[in-house]
């Protein structure tokens, strides 16, 4: 039963000393007059669009203790402190480097800042809050690499090995179905925040991370091609690697703990239109531009990040 165990904690709390390498969707859209936002045909950043879309599903204009997990340079946060004045933020961030990115964005504004891994805050510590938010981060959380169907046929008392317990206390507890390929990737490290928010009691959460189970709409799979796997992927950055998420099993433990939830693709609330420059730059590949590249992999992203919204009724 060999398996590894991919973490990025050493990484994020001691060597990261910037994101501009690590373009995430919501990093892409916050500078006014780019090229993406250009052809979205709305000049509008990646947590104003966010907050509208929450708007048709919670009562995100009138919600005020907000935990944001893994807030980044603080852009998100600042977009909806801008949307609803009355929000008090708490940013939890394992990176010192990234808190002080967050203390200067979102300076004026009334914040709580606490350096900690999320898997270590205790249950009073998420007491009282009304949303919260983990945005294209949850691949940065231990995922076990490599495990094979072999683990899955023993129960929790037939392995003294702590990983292999909690992997197998996980699938028997949620009953989540057995993985199709052999070995498998398991994100453990999502699993247990997911589970910790969900006991926690707090009303609303969304989740958004690049899935493993994403796939094109029908009408666009002639022009981005995306394979799901099912199996959480590997993604290496600098310094570190991330992996994938597999949300099917998220939902089943959200739902498990009586939450409804929503889920959709980027796309959903970041609209595009096909017109003819975007079409050329999809059917090419990025292939001929700079340019095309950019909205070739940035169109695709849309539909490969998945994210989860979890309501308690």
């Amino acid at each position: 039963m060999n398996y590894s165990i991919n973490k990025t904690d050493t990484y994020h709390k001691k060597e990261l000393d910037s994101l501009g390498w690590e373009l995430t969707i919501c990093n892409a859209l916050y500078k006014e007059n780019t090229v993406l936002r250009r052809f979205l045909g709305q000049d509008e950043s990646f947590g104003r669009l966010l907050f509208r879309h929450l708007r048709g599903f919670i009562p995100v204009d009138k919600l005020i203790q907000v935990l944001e997990i893994g807030g980044g340079y603080g852009y998100l946060m600042r977009d909806f402190l801008e949307m609803n004045v009355s929000i008090k933020p708490t940013m939890l961030d394992i990176s010192p480097f990234l808190l002080e990115r967050q203390k200067e964005i979102l300076k004026g504004y009334s914040v709580s800042f606490a350096q900690m891994d999320f898997l270590d805050a205790d249950d009073y510590f998420l007491r009282g809050f009304e949303l919260a938010v983990m945005n294209e981060n949850l691949g940065d959380f231990p995922t076990v690499v490599g495990l094979g169907h072999d683990t899955l046929g023993l129960s929790s008392l037939d392995t003294v090995d702590p990983v292999l317990k909690k992997i197998i206390q996980f699938f028997e507890r949620y009953g989540l179905p057995r993985p199709q390929c052999n070995p498998f990737n398991f994100n453990m490290g999502a699993i247990e925040a997911v589970e910790k928010l969900c006991t926690s009691g707090i009303p609303y959460i969304y989740l958004g991370e690049h899935s493993c189970e994403a796939s094109a709409p029908e009408n666009l799979k002639h022009l981005i091609k995306i394979s799901p796997s099912g199996n959480p992927e590997r993604i290496p950055l600098r310094g570190h690697d991330e992996y994938t998420i597999k949300f099917s099993y998220l939902e089943m433990i959200a739902k498990f703990y009586g939450y409804n939830t929503i889920r959709g693709s980027f796309a959903d609330f970041i609209p595009f239109d096909i017109n003819d420059r975007v079409y050329y730059a999809l059917s090419s590949q990025g292939r001929y531009s700079d340019e095309d590249e950019i909205i070739c992999q940035f169109v695709e992203d849309l539909y490969k990040y998945e994210y989860l919204l979890l309501i308690r009724p």
